[in-house]
C-alpha cells in the first residue's frame, strides 16, 4: 500500500518503528506488505490517499522495470510530477463520471496510480543504492536476460537497447563485474545448457546445438574444447 497525503500533516505508526512516522503533503511512502499500521493527522485539517496494490501488480511492475522494490524499511519521498499528474488524472474522472465506459476508466487510472508509485518507489531506491550495488544489479538482470535467449541471435547493441545504456558503458560493466565478455559468457553458457541437453534421452547433437543457437554441431564441438568439455558426441555413446 502507499500513501500520500493531500492536505495537511500525515502522522504513520507502524509497528516496527517506535515513533511515527512524519509525511508532509504530496509526499509518498510504501507500506511494506503485512505490517500493522496506523494513521492520524499531525494538526488540523488532513486528507491522504491510499493506493492499494495487488502484490501480483507489483511483481509485474519489477520485471517490467527489472528491478525489485526493496520492502524491509519505511522512507518518505516526495512524489515526482508523474506520480502527481496520475493522481490528479484519476480524481478528476472520479469527480466526472460521465460516459458509458466511467467505471472502466476509473479502473485503468487506479492502474496507472499504481504503477506511478511502483516506478516513483523503484527510482527513489535506485538513488539510495551504492553504485556498486546498482551495477551488479543490473548485470544480473542483463545475465538473466543472455541465459533466457540463449537460442536466439542477440548482438550487442539489441542488449543494450533492451537495458537502456550505451554498447561502451555495457561492455565495459559487463567485463569488469562477470570477468569476460558477453560474447564469452553467451558462449560458455550455451556450452553448459547443450550438455545438460545431451544428457536427456533421446536428445541429439544437433537438437542439443540447435536448442543453444548455434546452427553448426561442429561448432558446438569447437566450443566444447574450448570450455574443457568432451565432445559432444562422448554423451551419446
Amino acid at each position: 500500500m502507499f500513501l500520500l497525503p493531500r492536505v495537511g500533516l500525515l502522522m504513520l505508526d507502524i509497528e516496527t518503528h517506535g515513533r511515527s512516522i512524519r509525511i508532509a503533503p504530496w509526499s509518498f511512502t510504501a507500506i511494506p506488505p503485512n505490517r500493522m499500521h496506523q494513521t492520524h493527522a499531525g494538526h488540523g485539517a488532513q486528507e491522504h490517499i491510499a493506493v492499494y496494490v495487488e502484490s501480483d501488480f507489483v511483481t509485474f511492475c519489477e520485471k517490467k522495470a527489472r528491478r525489485r522494490m526493496v520492502t524491509d524499511r519505511v522512507t518518505v519521498s516526495p512524489a515526482p510530477g508523474s506520480l502527481l499528474s496520475a493522481v490528479r488524472l484519476r480524481y478528476l474522472e472520479r469527480a466526472n463520471p460521465d460516459g458509458d465506459l466511467a467505471s472502466y476508466r476509473v479502473d485503468l487510472l487506479d492502474r496507472v496510480v499504481a504503477t506511478a508509485c511502483i516506478e516513483a518507489t523503484l527510482r527513489e531506491q535506485e538513488g539510495r543504492r551504492p553504485r556498486a550495488d546498482v551495477r551488479r544489479n543490473l548485470v544480473a538482470d542483463i545475465k538473466e536476460f543472455l541465459d533466457a535467449t540463449l537460442s536466439e541471435r542477440i548482438d550487442i547493441d539489441r542488449v543494450a537497447c533492451e537495458f537502456g545504456v550505451s554498447r561502451r558503458h555495457l561492455t565495459r560493466i559487463f567485463r569488469d563485474t562477470v570477468g569476460e565478455s558477453i560474447v564469452e559468457y553467451r558462449s560458455r553458457q550455451r556450452v553448459l545448457r547443450a550438455a545438460s541437453l545431451l544428457e536427456l534421452p533421446g536428445m541429439t547433437v544437433i537438437g542439443a546445438a540447435t536448442a543453444v543457437g548455434i546452427d553448426s554441431p561442429s561448432y558446438l564441438a569447437r566450443l566444447f574444447d574450448k570450455y574443457g568439455k568432451p565432445l559432444p558426441g562422448t554423451f551419446k555413446r
